[in-house]
């Protein structure tokens, strides 16, 4: 597009003489150590804490305070401006996260380091964590398996709750309230949160309630997009000395009737009830001038259960017409536990060496009952139901170990050096009438590997590279369902081997003070992809396959500039491309050319704050096959604040946010979106109001 176009050409030549007069401006600090640079944002990306910018892989953080302040209702939202991460999504409760043109199960979901179940691959659900329980947000863009093993083979986004500290000697109470309303979707959403301590002791609890309506777009309502639920969560912490913290957590999760769109033809589709229980436990060791550095052991189980219900009429077949009702219920567990260790190895050496392992656990059963009827209305065919479940009851156990060596090669340059072992068995009970007949057993195993360097050419600039070999094993949605999904009818394949991709970044990371930003570029080359593949005329039957070789390519750019110290600007921009290089045909679900420019002000005395943001998109004309084409689109988001306390004289802080999002109404359909048949949502003013005591 052409707005796109010159705005990046624009700023990159604003951002060329930026980057001339703010480095003259800092003169050459002393280099000295390998973590000579603190920026203010820590990350852990490697597992253990490390700054930003002296990371050799691309990361980004989404924090708190970002989050309450752009009023994002649900995780999805989250995402919309970060460059190399998109969604696809189906309403605003149910969502899939999309790096560098891989989405699904080819990403890593964890919550506090923690795996999600990956069971549904072909789906859109939600993670089930609320975004008021999030402290940041972690995205490694690019595979990830050393560290983190099977399905980072695009990266990796880590969900980290906030966690209770102990700062009092005595006993301390205190409270956290909010309120939110969209008017998007009618949507309600009330927090409370409480956080205390005594001496070595403190928790924090919190109760998040959301009701919405379905959702409202510039061409009318799209249904089956409401929902109802809550989350409850906690957390203890016991502290013995400043080394040793240990945490309790537990996490509550209850919605019902949440609407999923699932086909232009269905007049009702939701889940009755979809509910999640995850319960962990957690130790860390910090050492302060020891050789060893940290420890880190958790252990976690999760159980959910889900029952989907839908009904369909005047679904097309010829010149005849199916109507169904589907009713299913899914129980799904599954535990892991992680072990690791980081410590000084000689003078320049820091290592991190760790084990994990996780199971998961699928039980599905399903009545569907289609009958086949004429324009008429006369019943031409009604067989009996079908109780063949989509899945056979099955399970997949995972196990990894490995190593990482980050050694100051000198004084500007670190080398990051990682190794890693996984095996991964997957089993299914022979189920009549599914794809398991007999009982399989499957076996995958895998080597990952990364070679990193970053090179300091300036305290404030630092340019870096990395090569990663990563893996992912088929999960059990995609050996061995069968059966009608959200894109239609779609098959597993037992016979399907594992991904293994060869991934290289190199970019440039800057933190001149007022002037920050990143510039990547990247090229992965997977071998065996797994895509849902079209294997009939028809434009709703798919099967799990694997590819042969996939090459995805591109780059991403982000950078702030603090014109003021009120006044800031800021734009991204992210490409990917992606093809089978066997068939040279367009890999699918590839999000189009997108970028951001975004305009802040914030009184210096923090009593307001305003931010304009222009966000375009290109069309995406290059599809694969029964993939529609998009036309390219530009949206308008407007988001505000203001502390009322100073105004009204409230003694305890009270904060106003003020959202508008798609400022303009825009009508356009999202590349990514399921919901190929309809729009995407319109406008949407979100107000909210926070206080604590």
């Amino acid at each position: 597009m052409k707005q796109l176009k010159l705005s990046i050409l624009l700023f990159t030549g604003f951002i060329a003489a930026q980057i001339t007069t703010s480095f003259a401006q800092v003169t050459q600090a002393e280099i000295d150590s390998i973590y000579f640079y603190m920026p203010k944002i820590q990350v852990t990306a490697n597992r253990y804490e490390k700054n930003l910018i002296d990371t050799n892989i691309p990361v980004q953080v989404i924090d708190r305070h970002e989050i309450w302040q752009k009023g994002y209702t649900n995780i999805n939202d989250l995402v919309e401006l970060e460059p190399g991460v998109s969604k696809v999504e189906v309403g605003p409760w149910s969502q899939k996260l999309v790096i560098r043109g891989l989405v699904g199960p080819q990403v890593l979901t964890l919550v506090d380091g923690m795996r999600l179940e990956v069971l549904r691959g072909y789906g859109n659900h939600a993670p089930m964590i609320d975004v008021d329980q999030i402290e940041r947000v972690e995205i490694i863009r690019g595979p990830a398996s050393v560290m983190y093993g099977s399905e980072a083979i695009a990266g990796v986004v880590n969900y980290i709750t906030q966690k209770p500290n102990f700062e009092s000697e005595r006993f301390r109470l205190n409270s956290d309230i909010g309120l939110q309303y969209s008017s998007i979707n009618n949507q309600h959403t009330e927090t409370l949160k409480l956080h205390g301590g005594l001496s070595k002791w403190s928790f924090i609890v919190g109760l998040t309630n959301r009701s919405a309506d379905d959702v409202d777009t510039p061409e009318g309502t799209l249904a089956n997009t409401a929902f109802n639920g809550y989350t409850i969560d906690s957390k203890i912490g016991f502290s013995p000395s400043g080394n040793h913290e240990l945490f309790l957590s537990t996490q509550f999760n209850r919605f019902t009737d949440v609407g999923v769109p699932t086909s232009q033809y269905a007049r009702d589709a939701k889940f009755v009830k979809y509910y999640r229980d995850l319960y962990s436990l957690s130790y860390n060791y910090k050492a302060v001038n020891q050789i060893l550095s940290s420890a880190k052991i958790s252990a976690y189980y999760q159980t959910g259960v889900r029952n989907f219900s839908a009904f369909m009429e005047n679904v097309p077949k010829g010149a005849a017409f199916v109507r169904q009702k589907l009713d299913a219920n899914r129980d799904v567990d599954n535990w892991g536990v992680n072990a690791q260790s980081s410590f000084a190895l000689l003078k320049n050496n820091f290592v991190t060496v760790g084990i994990d392992a996780f199971a998961e656990y699928d039980d599905t059963r399903r009545i569907a009952d289609a009958e086949v009827y004429n324009a008429a209305g006369i019943i031409l065919k009604n067989p009996p139901a079908d109780l063949t479940p989509p899945t056979p009851k099955s399970d997949r156990l995972g196990y990894g170990l490995f190593i990482e060596d980050e050694f100051a090669a000198s004084s500007r340059l670190s080398l990051n050096l990682g190794a890693r072992y996984d095996l991964v068995n997957s089993h299914a009970d022979a189920t009549s009438g599914t794809l398991v007949l007999t009982n399989r057993d499957e076996s995958d195993t895998d080597f990952s590997g990364n070679f990193g360097a970053l090179y300091r050419v300036h305290q404030s600039i630092h340019l870096m590279a990395n090569i990663g070999r990563a893996f992912k094993a088929p999960t059990l949605q995609e050996r061995y369902f069968m059966g009608t999904a959200q894109v239609g009818y779609l098959y597993g394949n037992p016979e399907l081997n594992s991904e293994s991709s060869l991934n290289l970044d190199t970019g440039i990371k800057w933190d001149a003070g007022k002037f920050t930003g990143e510039v990547n570029v990247f090229r992965n080359q997977i071998d065996d992809l797994i895509v849902m593949n079209p294997i009939s005329a028809a434009a709703d039957t798919f099967r799990y396959d694997n590819v042969g070789e996939a090459l995805l390519y591109g780059f991403e750019f982000q950078s702030l500039y603090k014109i003021t110290n009120e006044l800031s600007i800021s734009l991204t921009s992210s490409y990917v491309h992606g093809q089978n290089t066997k068939t040279d045909e367009p890999l699918p679900q590839i999000p189009p050319l997108d970028g951001s420019v975004s305009l802040r002000y914030e009184a210096q005395n923090k009593m307001y704050w305003v931010e304009l943001t222009g966000r375009f998109v290109d069309q995406q004309t290059r599809v694969a096959e029964n993939e529609p084409e998009t036309d390219g689109y530009n949206l308008l988001h407007v988001s505000s604040g203001l502390n009322l306390s100073r105004i009204i004289g409230f003694t305890q802080p009270l904060y106003l946010t003020l959202n508008i999002r798609n400022a303009l109404d825009e009508t356009y359909r999202d590349h990514l979106s399921s919901v190929n048949w309809w729009y995407a949502p319109g406008r949407s003013i979100i107000v909210g109001l926070k206080t604590n005591f």
